[in-house]
């Protein structure tokens, strides 16, 4: 927060400069040192926690002191605040998000200006997102991962249908996971502009998400949310990014230029559906992508439907090889008994040759 920020100490009133320092923070009184959690207000919110930062804003657990109900809050950056052209499109775009009703979209409550900082209200889910299973090396299992891409496609799907939005941004860090594990698409509304992502850095400071259209600029569609949406599934399932480098400008030349390596590479155990699944996301051309959310999310649900229990994944290649010595071991004694009949055949052949020619 850039503009002063006071409390006042419960126990004795004395009046406490607090700009600067977090909501939640640990604070002792100047002048009775009494202890107590700093808890600013911003506008009639009062800020409880920091739930989180990025390029283009913070987003903080507060308090409606209005409504008396516990919402997230996201505080613009003063780079993007004083965006003109983004915050003509961040308005209109929140309007249009604040009608949307689905279960995988966070909803928004509001958005406002306080001090010359734009913000948005939404619901509050917690702070848990698919980037910090990515973070904490959570083992997703394929049915997790499916789940989890049928949610959010059918969210960017009743967008785009009811609201012709396209995020712009899909990443784990904005895919919401609720106690339930319930996917929810974060931050609709805040599609950057060139201009505004060179200043906050979105793209190039983490672009292991960014379609290659947009890398180079190019008109974007639905189908650019697509493939960032596959890209972190497979982030996610693989424990992997499809490109990885030493430098931001290096990673956005491999999602130009190369290849990926199959969802098999790092996860052999996943099935081809899953496999076929998510790599058709990640087409380097839009038009080599699914034609439609409907497309995908029939392709999602077909690799669901024909998913089976997996055996756990440190015991798949065990199996594997017991299944194959089996076969071996099988096909031996098969090979065997056929050796032994000839052997005996051809003895008893010649034994009765023997005996023609003593006659």
């Amino acid at each position: 927060m850039d503009t002063q920020q006071t409390t006042v100490c419960p126990q004795c009133n004395q009046l406490i400069d607090i700009t600067g320092l977090a909501p939640g923070a640990s604070i002792a009184c100047p002048a009775c040192n009494h202890e107590f959690s700093i808890t600013p207000t911003f506008d009639h919110y009062r800020l409880e926690t920091l739930l989180g930062e990025g390029g283009m804003g913070t987003v903080y657990r507060a308090t409606d002191l209005h409504l008396d109900r516990e919402v997230a809050v996201k505080v613009l950056k003063p780079a993007v605040s004083n965006d003109r052209k983004f915050i003509a499109n961040f308005l209109r775009e929140v309007e249009i998000t604040a009608s949307l009703n689905h279960p995988n979209i966070v909803s928004v409550f509001s958005c406002g200006e306080f001090n010359g900082r734009y913000y948005l209200v939404m619901e509050y889910l917690g702070s848990r997102t698919l980037d910090d299973d990515i973070e904490e090396q959570v083992q997703l299992s394929e049915a997790d991962i499916l789940d989890i891409g049928l949610g959010v496609a059918s969210g960017l799907n009743f967008a785009l249908q009811h609201g012709g939005l396209i995020h712009r941004d899909i990443k784990p860090g904005n895919i919401m996971l609720t106690a339930d594990r319930t996917p929810k698409v974060l931050d609709f509304g805040l599609a950057l502009t060139p201009e505004t992502a060179e200043r906050s850095g979105e793209i190039w400071g983490t672009p292991y998400y960014v379609s290659p259209e947009r890398l180079e600029q190019r008109p974007e569609d639905f189908r650019s949310d697509m493939y960032s949406l596959g890209v972190s599934l497979y982030h996610a399932l693989c424990g992997h990014p499809p490109f990885d480098a030493k430098t931001a400008d290096l990673v956005a030349a491999k999602h130009l230029n190369d290849k990926p390596l199959s969802v098999k590479t790092y996860a052999p155990y996943v099935s081809e559906f899953t496999t076929y699944a998510i790599m058709k996301a990640m087409a380097r051309q839009p038009a080599e992508r699914y034609a439609s959310y409907d497309e995908m999310i029939g392709q999602f649900e077909d690799a669901k439907r024909r998913l089976v229990t997996q055996p756990a994944r440190h015991h798949v290649p065990q199996v594997v090889v017991e299944e194959a010595a089996e076969a071996d071991k099988r096909m031996g004694c098969i090979v065997g008994a056929a050796v032994g009949f000839i052997v005996l055949a051809v003895a008893l052949f010649l034994v009765w040759k023997l005996c023609i020619g003593t006659v």
